[in-house]
């Protein structure tokens, strides 16, 4: 049985560090569209808060960020030591992903009934 436990523990970690990779590329992605983004607008000067009142992209870069809220969740999720934390702990944790998620949804159903579309089921 301790062979079968080495070879889990292995599986494991490799999925473990499958998951941070591809995470951190999520935010790296994130960040570098934020950062063009910010460019872009810092480019249009004066006219830049016209053009974010009239595109509404406001909601857009709300869901940006609760977005990024939950990868950081899915990462301390991922880290967490499940022997030694607490269940209040990891029910803290699953809570504030499932609050991160409905915000998440009800953004994006605010944003399709702003543009006329019927909402998602």
């Amino acid at each position: 049985m301790h062979r079968f436990d080495a070879a889990y523990e292995l599986f494991e970690g490799l999925v473990s560090r499958l998951i941070m990779i591809v995470l951190g590329l999520l935010t790296l992605y994130a960040l570098i569209s934020a950062a063009i983004e910010l460019i872009v607008d810092l480019r249009l000067g004066s006219e830049f808060i016209y053009t974010s009142i009239k595109n509404r992209s406001v909601v857009i870069e709300a869901r940006a960020i609760v977005l990024i809220a939950v990868i950081v969740i899915a990462r301390k999720l991922i880290l967490v030591d499940f022997k030694s934390a607490s269940m209040d702990e990891v029910a803290a944790y699953g809570g504030i992903a499932l609050a991160l998620g409905i915000l998440f949804w009800l953004l994006g159903l605010g944003s399709e009934r702003r543009r006329g579309a019927a909402p998602p089921p």
